[in-house]
């Protein structure tokens, strides 16, 4: 329930994601002799199945307070604490949803009368409700085929834009302007296989800087660190 929140994923993986930006883009060869229309027509049908990667998950957006995304979440509820968490289930599928959330500041200091302009000028977002803001959301399923979760992906948002697989273990990314979505890959009888899929929101990791708490298991944060150039 507590591994939530961590700034490790912009530390590790985002740099990693970029890195490899240059070798994984723009890898099929261009050709340079004039094709016909019936081929031209094919290749636009498969770019327009191909979607933008959402900026949150499902029917939520990230930044959405709890209380607003509760009533929009995949499946059924099966617990949440009002402020930071949210699961729920539909068949062997668990979904986890998670909010950052600022604990309210228990020590309050009288602001001088001449520090209140300057105070003015920097003002942080305010936090206009005691709950949490959503930023990330995890998709657990019992062991699939790599290459079948892979290709479900890729047919819904192109070819991915990083990954680091050694030993049939690691992580495949896409990398949009506001969210990352990250494949994992476990090693299971000397063979690849996928379990989780994760959704992570840009803006509202960077925030986290204060917050060192982690999302990720042990074996996942030394693939993050295998993972920074």
């Amino acid at each position: 329930m507590r591994r939530l929140y961590a700034l490790l994923i912009m530390l590790f993986f985002i740099s990693a994601v970029y890195a490899q930006n240059t070798s994984t883009e723009k890898t099929e060869p261009k050709s340079e002799t004039k094709t016909e229309n019936k081929d031209t027509e094919k290749s636009d049908k498969k770019n327009d199945k191909v979607e933008k990667i959402p900026d949150g998950y499902g029917n939520l957006v990230w930044g959405m307070y709890l209380s607003d995304a509760r009533d929009k979440i995949a499946g059924i509820l099966s617990f949440t604490d009002e402020k930071k968490v949210i699961i729920s289930k539909d068949k062997e599928l668990e979904y986890y949803y998670g909010f950052f959330y600022k604990e309210p500041s228990t020590e309050t200091e009288p602001v001088k009368k001449e520090e209140t302009a300057s105070a003015d000028k920097k003002t942080e977002p305010v936090q206009e409700k005691d709950e949490g803001k959503l930023f990330y959301v995890s998709m657990s399923f019992p062991y699939l085929d790599k290459d079948v979760v892979y290709e479900k992906i890729k047919s819904k948002y192109g070819t991915h834009s990083g990954e680091n697989i050694k030993d049939n273990q690691g992580a495949v990314a896409w990398d949009s302007e506001n969210t990352i979505i990250i494949m994992w890959v476990d090693r299971y009888e000397k063979k690849p296989f996928c379990r989780k899929i994760i959704y992570i929101s840009k803006k509202y990791s960077k925030e986290l800087n204060d917050y060192r708490n982690t999302i990720f298991n042990k074996t996942e944060i030394e693939l993050l660190k295998k993972m920074n150039p």
